[in-house]
């Protein structure tokens, strides 16, 4: 079975309603991207961080 890598691109945040600081781990290497604080489900703007994991969709 052939092993695919995918780049995901670290965001970060900071709510700006409760304070959290979060982390996201996804595909897209946007600038930005609109998603939920994971404390409170307020809307925040996630920044690209500029560090990109690979990884391995292989079964564990």
């Amino acid at each position: 079975m052939p092993t695919t890598n995918t780049p995901l691109v670290l965001y970060v945040y900071r709510c700006t309603v409760c304070g959290h600081s979060g982390k996201l781990h996804l595909p897209e290497s946007s600038p930005e991207v609109t998603t939920a604080c994971s404390a409170c489900g307020a809307e925040v703007q996630a920044e690209w961080d500029g560090g990109v994991e690979l990884t391995t969709n292989e079964p564990e």
